[in-house]
């Protein structure tokens, strides 16, 4: 969904915490470090999806969720996600955005969005490559991570945001993999974040785990497994 969507989500976790009586979070801990680029093992490939409808069948539904999420209308081809939002720096505005935005020149792009209680949410996101593309696609989404560890932005009503990223451990899955966690904070409140990034064969994929506590990443490491397991079960064999 990106950072528009993300600040969406914040204010309605404010706006929960405001009902409930919520203590606000002044201060956070450090985050750890993000990890070195995870090169692909081998030399990930094989022919392309082509078409939206064919990767969208091949995303993860309902079942893969944790409990208690609903499935979510799918965002409209070709949604940008956060793109454009103004950031300081201005490259971190494309943090979370679609793959097909942070890396263009993908043969067909889809996303699945999912929600859960108390404002948590699932957004995954997928493009497919032609000609071995799909590598330097996720070579490149990695490489705006380490300058946007710490950025600020704007959410509807002008109120200022400030993003955080640091590292997540995470299992390796697919043809080579990688995680952060992310915190978006205003007004004290955070909003907490665990994202992996996935190459499979032709196909980089984004998971997206949001939750007004921090998410259990063992929940996000069982997802990326299985979109791992159904992308390899609709290429092969």
């Amino acid at each position: 969904m990106g950072r528009l969507t993300r600040l969406a989500l914040l204010a309605g976790v404010l706006a929960l915490a405001a009902t409930a009586c919520g203590s606000h979070k002044d201060s956070a801990p450090a985050l750890p470090s993000l990890g070195p680029a995870v090169q692909p093992s081998g030399t990930p490939g094989g022919a392309p999806v082509l078409d939206q409808f064919t990767l969208r069948s091949e995303l993860l539904d309902v079942s893969g969720m944790p409990a208690g999420f609903t499935a979510l209308d799918d965002p409209p081809p070709g949604s940008s996600g956060g793109a454009g939002a103004k950031t300081d720096p201005a490259p971190c505005a494309n943090v979370l955005a679609a793959m097909a935005v942070q890396a263009p020149g993908s043969a067909a792009q889809a996303a699945a969005q999912f929600g859960g209680p108390n404002f948590a949410s699932v957004d995954i996101d997928a493009a497919s490559y032609a000609n071995g593309g799909a590598a330097q696609a996720f070579s490149t989404v990695q490489s705006i991570l380490p300058g946007c560890t710490k950025y600020s932005g704007k959410d509807a009503d002008n109120t200022k945001v400030e993003f955080r990223l640091g590292g997540l451990n995470q299992p390796q899955a697919g043809d080579g993999s990688t995680a952060f966690q992310m915190r978006t904070t205003s007004d004290g409140l955070t909003l907490y974040t665990d994202v992996s990034i996935t190459l499979v064969g032709s196909t980089v994929v984004q998971i997206a785990y949001s939750d007004a506590k921090e998410p259990d990443p063992q929940q996000l490491s069982a997802m990326t497994a299985a979109q791992v397991r159904k992308l390899q079960g609709a290429a092969g064999p």
